[in-house]
């Protein structure tokens, strides 16, 4: 929060605290949205929530699909269904839908009956059978839609009528067919450049990027990128258009994503990311626990590789010496060896033979011209530290090379194969392939040095 926020914000409780309702009501309703939601989530219960009485209903409805859920629910559950189905009313399908998917499903359903607007009431209820994270999940109800065989004319008319009931700026229209399957898209501009006889069909363009509703949300944003779409049409089983996703719920979806990777590649597991900054203790445990214990299983394998060469190690200290380095270096390529490969195989449909095949290939050269110059530099090292020991240099040379490539290779590797397994690949590139590679190194390393033993003694 910068400085004029925690300004804005301590003038907000003091206004609450001194009752001043009618200067706060004209003070919050000139805030946007976005902000207001800010100053909200530092706010302790009781400011926060006489606030948000204080808010104007497109205000009200604004600030709420801005909050984080626990934010909303405690909002929500405080406000009672009078104040709530208002404010759901204002809200736009899908924002109105993520809010009521974190009450329990019973008390949405309450609310949704006592809303009176019976296409909203109808929207609600199929977009919360959809799960949170597909096309279905994220896309919107307001689009805008015409007949194929309709008339220019008959459909600029019909559009002045539509666009009264469209909460937000939609610049695409859609063309479905009588069964209402999508079969184009044209756009207001291309309408008024035609004569008001000709037909839409005539005009609207048929190549049209679309999505099922159960395509994965990610997916459906990656697509929305690579053509620079502003909305995208989601279909059904049957092509039959439900819904667009917009560029705004894309930009969600990508936040979403990012932060979702970077917990899953600490080794925090969970189903929302926003939990694992909460001061829930519970919540916090069992989302970080399950890969510690992963970790700690198999980090176990380098202790027991070490306890069975702890006569080697004992004979050669100078060799021991250089454990940290090639497990820091090793560990440190194949993590950019992951990153690497899960960006370039993000869309799960590239994932193929081929492509992999070509990945290992590149990574494993690349690999190798790492290991031999860090090789090189490392034996260099080892003279400098161990002057009279020119074959343990060689010795830590060639097991950096060694574990350097095989680092690569599992780094390249194991986020295809999570990849096919159906798990997310970004765990990949956390503890577990740390780990792994722990083990591997120091079984590497001490291996090389039990055999030229009888040179280092």
């Amino acid at each position: 929060m910068t400085e004029k926020q925690a300004v804005a914000l301590e003038e907000l409780t003091a206004l609450v605290d001194s009752g001043e309702r009618q200067k706060l009501r004209l003070l919050l309703n000139d805030e946007h949205p976005a902000d207001l939601a800010e100053y909200f989530r530092e706010m302790d219960p009781p400011h926060r929530l006489s606030c948000f009485r204080l808010l104007d209903l497109d205000n009200a409805s604004a600030v709420l699909a801005e909050l984080e859920p626990e934010n909303q629910c405690e909002l929500l559950t405080s406000l009672g269904d009078i104040g709530v189905v208002p404010i759901i009313a204002r809200m736009s399908p899908d924002d109105a839908a993520d809010v009521l998917s974190e009450l329990p499903p019973e008390k949405a359903t309450e609310i949704i009956e006592q809303m009176s607007d019976v296409e909203a009431k109808a929207d609600l209820r199929q977009l919360l059978t959809f799960k949170e994270d597909t096309a279905g999940g994220i896309m919107s109800t307001d689009y805008l839609s015409l007949f194929a065989r309709m008339t220019v004319g008959e459909a600029l008319v019909k559009l002045r009528e539509m666009y009264e009931d469209v909460e937000e700026d939609i610049y695409d229209i859609y063309v479905v067919d009588e069964n209402e399957k999508l079969v184009g898209r044209v756009t207001v501009k291309e309408l008024l450049m035609v004569e008001p006889r000709a037909q839409v069909e005539s005009v609207m363009d048929e190549d049209v990027q679309r999505v099922k509703t159960y395509t994965d949300q990610e997916e459906a944003a990656e697509i929305v990128g690579r053509y620079d779409l502003l909305t995208l049409p989601v279909v059904d089983e049957e092509d039959k258009l439900c819904g667009i996703i917009t560029a705004d719920d894309v930009i969600d979806v990508l936040k979403e994503e990012a932060i979702e990777d970077i917990y899953q590649s600490s080794g925090i597991s969970t189903g929302d990311p926003s939990e694992a900054l909460t001061y829930n203790v519970s919540k916090a445990f069992t989302a970080r626990l399950p890969w510690l214990l992963a970790t700690l299983a198999i980090e176990t394998g380098s202790a027991t590789v070490i306890t069975h060469y702890d006569s080697v190690i004992q004979q050669t200290v100078a060799a021991a010496s250089f454990m940290p380095l090639l497990s820091g270096v090793t560990g440190s390529v194949a993590t950019q060896s992951t990153c690497i490969v899960i960006r370039g195989t993000s869309n799960r449909s590239q994932l193929n033979l081929k492509l992999i095949l070509r990945n290992i290939w590149h990574e494993l050269k690349v690999g190798v011209l790492l290991g031999l110059f860090c090789g090189v530099f490392t034996y260099f090292i080892s003279l400098l530290v161990h002057s009279s020991r020119q074959e343990l240099g060689l010795v830590v040379a060639i097991s950096l090379v060694i574990t350097m490539t095989f680092g690569v290779m599992v780094g390249t590797t194991m986020p295809m194969v999570f990849q096919k397994l159906g798990i997310d690949p970004a765990h990949a590139s956390g503890p577990f392939i740390t780990s792994i590679l722990d083990v591997s190194t120091m079984t590497i390393y001490l291996t090389i040095v039990h055999y030229f033993l009888s040179h280092l003694i």
